[in-house]
């Protein structure tokens, strides 16, 4: 290592700041006091219900979480949410992370919060104001579709389903499981093959699906350890037959 190096790690190593911003610090007390109150004893209210059974009760306390500022951390403010950076929304999680219904009741939970990252990033207008927006707001659910029972894990460049183009349509068919969430959501994001041709990193597109599309259809809730569960707290198996959702 040369001296230029060691005075360039040295300087590196001097002006790293591990601090945490105080108004970060805040609002993680903020959610500390939020996760004590209303959702740790959730756990206890839950013990021998299914997931149906407690929505009523998630609702009142996703309704406390508006109210106190705390609602989709991960969003931006123009929709709704705190628009938190990478490391605020790490160390919001490693709070919310401490009971199975903490991201819950923020609406930063998966499937649907990549959803929502995904539709910002990439979605057009129209694909915000009808998907994004509602889904944000927590007034509808989705859920993510890629891993394929033909096909061993979730691997997004091995995957059998296809989407074809047909007019102003694309036509799915094809086989998904352990779709997260599946139970009750208003549109799937489908990781389709669209160019079988290409590389095996360009093979592929995801495409919405309203779960109302003809051809679409939610075969079960997969068992996990004897639960086969049931709304946000499932895995669901899919399949597409003919399938046919419109280019945009």
């Amino acid at each position: 290592e040369s001296e230029q190096h060691r005075r360039q790690r040295k300087k590196g190593l001097e002006t790293m700041d591990f601090s945490i911003p105080s108004a970060t610090e805040a609002l993680l007390a903020k959610i500390r006091e939020f996760m004590e109150r209303e959702v740790y004893p959730l756990e206890q209210e839950a013990r021998g219900k299914g997931f149906r059974a407690l929505i009523p009760r998630l609702e009142e306390v996703r309704g406390g979480a508006r109210e106190m500022g705390l609602w989709a951390p991960q969003v931006p403010t123009e929709y709704g949410g705190l628009g938190l950076g990478f490391m605020e929304h790490a160390l919001v999680c490693e709070e919310l992370g401490r009971s199975p219904y903490g991201m819950y009741v923020v609406n930063a939970q998966a499937p649907d919060a990549g959803n929502m990252e995904i539709l910002n990033e990439f979605g057009t207008e129209a694909q915000k104001e009808r998907w994004l927006r509602p889904l944000t707001a927590g007034e509808i659910r989705s859920c993510f579709a890629m891993t394929e029972p033909e096909h061993a894990g979730s691997n997004p460049v091995w995957m059998s389903t296809t989407a074809v183009k047909d007019g102003g349509d694309y036509v799915i068919n094809g086989h998904k499981w352990f779709t997260s969430g599946a139970d009750g959501a208003a549109f799937a994001i489908a990781m389709v093959v669209t160019d079988p041709d290409a590389p095996p990193h360009e093979r592929a597109s995801q495409i919405i699906v309203p779960t109302d599309t003809p051809g679409y259809r939610r075969v079960r809730n997969i068992s996990c350890m004897g639960e086969e569960g049931e709304d946000w707290a499932s895995h669901g198996e899919l399949t597409f037959e003919d399938c046919r959702v419109p280019r945009d």
